[in-house]
């Protein structure tokens, strides 16, 4: 009796074996299985900007294709404030099922975590990035009667004792700001001073009136203002030149290689989503993106499209924050 109960129980074991594998098999197959018709119902874009700037711009360009990709409506949610908390937080609570996306910039991946106190996310934690769509590189700016009007006036400065900069900025924190910091760490004799105001408007009429000395932005900002020549471009903070503005040198060129950082835009959903949900929507916006209408536009304005795979842009995203770790340390601005 003995052994025929043990027989029993080996066959009993070994079926409830065989259904334990085949029921983890099943679940494995369905994370990697795109839910049938996704998606079925609109798709909400959150940004943490106002309408009319440049993320809501460029998801505003976009938005018809996206639609089309996508086989639904796309709905934009503003959603300002807070250091892209307020953003942050309508995504946080909402399934992560991929209907509601999260459509930001460089600050709001790799800064503003770091930079608030109380940060109410962290991007590797709560998100999972979908796509990078479109870069642009930083520029050092001046006023062409300024007193660093050139790279020469501004080398002669950093290197007087008694020479001084003022470098302004969007706010604390700010990109600015931070490549402020950064150009300020190369001065062997000048006092920089940072001169925060509140966004981009009033930062942009202090450069143009004298008020301060320099300023960094993005290309696509002020390509119209450096065109005209009401500002000047003293360098382009990245590892190339720009194809904007090919007569003006990179900063590793005038020996400034550490100063280098770009304005992207980029896409992410809840921490959770299913990856073939990820997968289709990295495809659409891709597609969305490369359309021959809307790609001349970005490009006109000074944006590079780039594509990357959800995993590369995951990678990129890591180590941007780890990059801008010490440097936010490093200027001892905290935002509570």
């Amino acid at each position: 009796m003995k052994p025929h109960h043990s027989k029993r129980s080996f066959v009993l074991n070994a079926v409830l074996s065989g259904a334990a594998v085949l029921l983890a098999s099943s679940a494995v197959q369905a994370q990697s299985q795109p839910p049938a018709a996704w998606p079925t119902k609109p798709v909400r874009i959150v940004i943490p900007f106002p309408a009319g700037g440049a993320v809501d711009t460029f998801m505003r360009t976009i938005g018809p294709e996206l639609s089309t990709q996508l086989g639904q409506q796309v709905v934009i949610f503003n959603k300002p404030g807070g250091g892209s908390q307020i953003a942050a937080a309508d995504i946080l609570s909402s399934p992560a099922d991929g209907y509601t996306v999260f459509l930001g910039q460089t600050g709001d991946f790799s800064v503003n975590p770091i930079l608030y106190k109380t940060s109410n996310y962290i991007t590797a934690r709560d998100f999972d990035v979908v796509a990078m769509l479109v870069r642009a590189p930083q520029v050092m700016l001046a006023n062409p009667s300024g007193k660093v009007n050139s790279v020469k006036t501004l080398k002669e400065t950093m290197a007087t004792q008694a020479g001084s900069v003022l470098y302004g900025s969007f706010g604390p924190g700010t990109a600015p700001h931070l490549l402020g910091h950064v150009l300020s760490k190369s001065a062997s004799g000048a006092k920089f001073t940072h001169v925060p105001y509140k966004g981009f408007p009033p930062a942009m009429q202090a450069i143009l009136t004298n008020e301060i000395d320099l300023l960094f932005d993005a290309v696509p900002g002020t390509l119209t203002m450096m065109r005209s020549g009401k500002v000047v471009p003293l360098a382009v903070a990245d590892t190339q030149r720009n194809s904007h503005l090919p007569n003006v040198p990179t900063t590793a060129e005038i020996g400034l290689p550490q100063l280098v950082m770009d304005f992207w835009i980029g896409a992410a959903v809840r921490k959770g989503t299913p990856r073939p949900i990820i997968s289709r929507l990295n495809q659409a916006l891709e597609k969305a993106v490369a359309n021959p209408d809307n790609l001349k536009k970005f490009t006109d304005l000074g944006y590079t499209r780039v594509t990357m795979s959800p995993e590369e842009f995951d990678t990129f995203v890591r180590a941007e924050s780890a990059k801008m770790k010490p440097v936010i340390a490093e200027t001892g601005v905290v935002v509570d």
